[in-house]
């Protein structure tokens, strides 16, 4: 791929994966990622907050809004930290989003040098990988991972990365005996999560029954605008949608009765209260 240093490879990994924007703030323990982001402008934009936390936040607005993977970058100890508010929110509202963070000098690590701070623990809670490059050769197959764990499982994925490592030339990183040069999990697989014949059988019974049905829609039906909108035709039903469903249908549908929960309106309220039965939509609301 023609890269000569490994934060080179990270940066390589993400456009493969379709980076188009980095959010994040320079610092010295991210030195190297910020030069390979300098010369590979063109193809990959940097976007500099004034604090990390909006870095994060703004990640995960990103995927929100795009469905593409939104990447955050931070330099050492508390300005990793400060990643964390904006992590739990793509973590509690499913956004695939990968932070980077740095560390300082990889021998150094664990020896109450300055910002010590082990992040890939400190990240463990938030996030559904997390893990530390451990050399230049280690890179290509975590940045992998990483990116295909935050797109299918929808979530977080962290790497923290040693400053001196970044800045390694990739010809003369180590490579053991078992990792295979071109062995890495660069496939991402989309599974389809179909119910079976009986369950659909089952689920059409019920709905069938009821006599006052109330739908609940969530972010999962958002590509299914029409097929919401013939059920609820269907069954006389009002289509109630959480907050990240709210594009579901048109807020001047009427088949829609607005959102649900704090920020949402009355009628949806008394309709959930009123039904005998609920149909929920690609929602955990």
């Amino acid at each position: 791929m023609g890269s000569s240093t490994a934060a080179d490879v990270l940066i390589e990994t993400l456009v493969d994966w379709g980076v188009e924007v980095v959010f994040g703030l320079p610092g010295d323990g991210i030195n190297g990622i910020i030069e390979s982001l300098r010369q590979n402008q063109k193809r990959i934009r940097f976007v500099q907050v004034r604090h990390e936390e909006s870095a994060a936040f703004m990640a995960c607005g990103y995927a929100k809004y795009t469905g593409k993977l939104g990447v955050c970058l931070a330099t050492s100890g508390p300005g990793g930290i400060h990643l964390l508010n904006g992590l739990y929110d793509a973590k509690l509202d499913g956004q695939p989003v990968l932070a980077i963070t740095g560390h300082h000098f990889h021998d150094l690590i664990d020896t109450h040098a300055q910002q010590d701070v082990n992040l890939d623990r400190v990240f463990a809670d938030v996030a559904l990988y997390s893990t530390r490059v451990m050399g230049p050769e280690h890179v290509a197959n975590v940045a992998h991972l990483a990116c295909r764990i935050a797109l299918s499982r929808r979530g977080v994925a962290h790497i923290n990365f040693p400053v001196d490592t970044q800045s390694m030339p990739v010809k003369k990183g180590p490579r053991s005996k078992r990792n295979i040069e071109g062995h890495n999990a660069e496939v991402f697989a989309a599974s389809a999560g179909l119910p079976g014949d009986e369950d659909l059988t089952r689920a059409a019974a019920i709905l069938n029954e009821g006599k006052k049905v109330a739908i609940l829609a969530g972010r999962g039906a958002l590509h299914a605008t029409d097929e919401l909108i013939q059920v609820a035709a269907v069954l006389g039903a009002p289509i109630i949608t959480a907050l990240l469903g709210k594009a579901c249908v048109p807020d001047d549908s009427p088949y829609t009765t607005g959102g649900i929960g704090l920020l949402g309106t009355r009628p949806s309220q008394e309709a959930i209260e009123e039904c005998d039965t609920l149909f929920m939509v690609g929602t955990s609301f």
